[in-house]
C-alpha cells in the first residue's frame, strides 16, 4: 500500500492551529488593537451573495491544519469497543496517546498547544492520504533533561468523548412515524441533530423499537446505550470524516475472494495479511444457556429461551436482561437474535504487522470496526479457521515498527 514506509516521512501529527498567514481575529489568543480583523476576503454581503454560495460570515475558522516540525517517536492509536455481558458491544472513544520531541510544539512555548487543541495523526504518500485519528487532546505532559530534548506525552480523545458528555435539552420521539416507539434508526437519526453531528453514508440499517418519550434534560448515553442494547448495534467515529456509524451487530458471514486473511501459511495471495499473534478466548461467564429477557418498563413480560440438553448435560447457567422496547414481540425477535449468538470458544483477537518484512505498509493500517476478516491459523492438529468482523482497532507504531491488533467479533 505504501511502498518503503518510513514513520518520520509518511506518519503526519498536526494540529489546528492559528493560521500566521491569515488575519482571522479568534478569541483567546487575537489581541485587542492587533491586525487581526472579524472579516477578510468572501464576506457574505446582503442583496449580492447567494444563500448556499461560498461567501460566509468571516473568511474561515483562522485556523488550519499544521505540522509544526516536531518528531514522532511513538504512536498508539485504539478505535472502536469491546462486548460487555458477553451480548452488548460497549462503545469506547476513540484514543491516541503520542510521543513527541521538539520545542515548536511544547506547550511552555507554544501557547496555541494545550487541552481540547485538536489534533489529527495522518498517512501522507503519493499513494495515500488517509486520516487514521482526529481528535482533541485530553493531557499533554512535558518530561526536561539536562542535556537532551524534550520528550512530550499526549493523549487524545475522538470526538465520541465529546457527544457523551451531552445533555440534550429538549428530547421527543412522540412526533415520529410509529406514533408510540421510534425506531433504533430514528433515535440515531435524531440524536445525530441533536448534537451536531453526522450520521455516516457507511451505517447500515438496525432493528429494534424504543418506547416514545417526551422529555428534557436527557444525557446522551442514556439516549445511546438504549439504542444499542434495542438495536443490537455497533457505534464507532469514522476517523476521515468525524461522522458517526452504526451498523448491526455480526452476523454468520463468510468472506469473499477479497477479504484479507489474517494467517500463518506464507500465502502469496495478494489478500493475505502475516499473522504475528492470535488468542482464542472462552469465558464461563460468557456461555449460557437459558436466557431471560424483560422490559424495563414491566419486567412481568418477558421471554425465556432454554437449551435443555445443555441444562441437563452440564446445569443451568442463565443470564437476566432488561431492554428498553415495546413488546413481546420486539422481545422474541431481541432474544432469538442474542441466543443464537452466544460466544463459545472464538477467536478474540489477532496482530498483524502493518509493516512487512519489506519495509511496505499493508492494508492493516487503514483498517477500521466493522471490516470482515479472515482468520487462519494452522500448525499440527491445531486448524483455527474462520471469519470475524472487527469490532476495534489497535495500532502501536514506532520508528522500526507498526503491528496492528484486531479485536474481533462472531456469531457462534
Amino acid at each position: 500500500m505504501i511502498p518503503n514506509f518510513n514513520i518520520e516521512n509518511n506518519l503526519v501529527v498536526e494540529f489546528l492551529l492559528p493560521d500566521e498567514d491569515g488575519s482571522s481575529f479568534i478569541l483567546g489568543i487575537s489581541l485587542l488593537g492587533g491586525d487581526d480583523v472579524l472579516g477578510g476576503f468572501d464576506e457574505f454581503t446582503i442583496n449580492l451573495s447567494l444563500i448556499g454560495g461560498n461567501d460566509v460570515l468571516a473568511p474561515s475558522s483562522g485556523l488550519k491544519w499544521q505540522d509544526v516540525g516536531c518528531e514522532t517517536s511513538k504512536v498508539g492509536l485504539s478505535i472502536g469497543g469491546a462486548i460487555a455481558d458477553a451480548i452488548y458491544f460497549q462503545p469506547q472513544p476513540g484514543t491516541a496517546n503520542i510521543t513527541l520531541q521538539g520545542f515548536d510544539l511544547d506547550p511552555t512555548v507554544n501557547k496555541n498547544v494545550r487541552a481540547n487543541t485538536k489534533i489529527r495523526v495522518r498517512l501522507d504518500s503519493e499513494e495515500l492520504d488517509r486520516v487514521l485519528f482526529v481528535g482533541y487532546i485530553d493531557t499533554i505532559d512535558v518530561t526536561y533533561f539536562p542535556q537532551g530534548p524534550n520528550l512530550i506525552r499526549i493523549r487524545a480523545f475522538d470526538l465520541y468523548k465529546s457527544i457523551v458528555n451531552l445533555r440534550i435539552d429538549e428530547w421527543d420521539t412522540t412526533g415520529l412515524p410509529g406514533g408510540t416507539y421510534a425506531t433504533v434508526d430514528e433515535v440515531f437519526e435524531l440524536l445525530s441533530i441533536k448534537t451536531g453531528t453526522t450520521l455516516s453514508s457507511h451505517s447500515l440499517p438496525v432493528e429494534g423499537k424504543i418506547p416514545a418519550v417526551d422529555t428534557t434534560n436527557i444525557l446522551v448515553p442514556d439516549i445511546i446505550n438504549d439504542a444499542i442494547s434495542v438495536g443490537l448495534a455497533v457505534v464507532w467515529i469514522d476517523q476521515d470524516t468525524e461522522e458517526l456509524t452504526v451498523i448491526p451487530r455480526p452476523q454468520e458471514e463468510t468472506g469473499t475472494a477479497t477479504t484479507y486473511i489474517i494467517g500463518n501459511d506464507h500465502s502469496l495471495s495478494p489478500y493475505h495479511l502475516c499473522l504475528s499473534e492470535i488468542v482464542v478466548s472462552s469465558d464461563a461467564d460468557a456461555v449460557y444457556n437459558s436466557l431471560k429477557v424483560a422490559l424495563t418498563s414491566d419486567p412481568e413480560t418477558f421471554v425465556i429461551l432454554r437449551d435443555q440438553d445443555s441444562i441437563d448435560l452440564y446445569g443451568e447457567s442463565a443470564i437476566d436482561v432488561e431492554i428498553n422496547t415495546t413488546d413481546s414481540t420486539e422481545l422474541d425477535r431481541w432474544a432469538t437474535a442474542v441466543y443464537e449468538q452466544a460466544p463459545t470458544k472464538l477467536v478474540s483477537q489477532v496482530s498483524t504487522p502493518a509493516k512487512d518484512r519489506l519495509g511496505n505498509l499493508t492494508e492493516a493500517a487503514v483498517f477500521t470496526p466493522g471490516t470482515l476478516v479472515g482468520v487462519s491459523y494452522t500448525k499440527d492438529q491445531l486448524n483455527i479457521v474462520g471469519y470475524y468482523t472487527i469490532i476495534k482497532v489497535n495500532h502501536d507504531i514506532d520508528v522500526d515498527n507498526w503491528f496492528t491488533t484486531l479485536e474481533l467479533w462472531k456469531a457462534a
